[in-house]
């Protein structure tokens, strides 16, 4: 019994040893992640104009600024008095935001192109975590069940060494309730005997009072039986 708990206490000490290795890979994975997370990452010049340009074209400022700028140019041509450098229908104004768009969509696409990169790699991490957080959970599943089997065999022995313990006990209480039942019997058996010769002692005292010198053998103590 004894070498057997040993021998699942070495396994049990196995598996524990094994989880923890998988523990300290997942661990040092993850900090590998987190610090390339956490390194800055170093934009280029046009890159960062990109962002600024995307920023801007993206605001309600650059809006009404547009609105302005497009209001004061036609209004200025429409006037009358006033020299007009760009005559109906405004082909200049039209070059100028073909220009604009031209070069406004570009650096807003590498913008987005940018942050969409940023995006997959912030998705790639929040994957990774997740992972990790399953590979943990699962390890620690695996460490509930060992604790449970280890319990399980635990009390498995404890009840076996209480059934050996009981039977032990079984066989050196046994033969004393079997020689007691015999006992029981044998009072049992003996005692109604006994009290007939008694009665009959009784009967002749009363018939011849003057005989007191008599003697009755009795192979047995009556008042062990009682």
């Amino acid at each position: 019994m004894r070498a057997q708990h040993s021998t699942q206490q070495a396994t049990t000490a196995k598996e524990n040893k094994v989880i923890e290795l998988r523990q300290k890979k997942t661990y040092t994975a993850l900090q590998e992640i987190e610090q390339q997370r956490s390194q800055p990452q170093k934009l280029t010049t046009g890159q960062r104009i990109a962002d600024k340009l995307a920023a801007k074209v993206g605001s309600w400022g650059f809006l009404i600024g547009q609105t302005t700028v497009l209001t004061g140019w036609v209004t200025f041509n429409l006037m009358p008095g006033v020299p007009h450098w760009d005559e109906q229908p405004f082909i200049l104004l039209n070059l100028v935001f073909s220009f604009a768009s031209a070069y406004t969509a570009p650096i807003v696409l590498m913008s987005q192109n940018r942050q969409s990169d940023a995006e997959r790699e912030k998705s790639e991490y929040d994957r990774q975590v997740n992972l990790k957080a399953g590979y943990d959970i699962g390890l620690l599943h695996e460490k509930i069940d060992t604790l449970q089997a280890q319990q399980l065999k635990e009390l498995t022995l404890i009840v076996k060494e209480q059934q050996h313990s009981l039977n032990e006990m079984k066989a050196t209480v046994l033969p004393v309730l079997q020689q007691q039942r015999s006992l029981n019997e044998l009072k049992v058996s003996i005692l109604p005997i006994a009290q007939q010769q008694l009665q009959e002692i009784k009967v002749g005292d009363e018939q011849s009072p003057k005989s007191n010198n008599y003697s009755v053998y009795f192979p047995f103590n009556v008042n062990s039986i009682e």
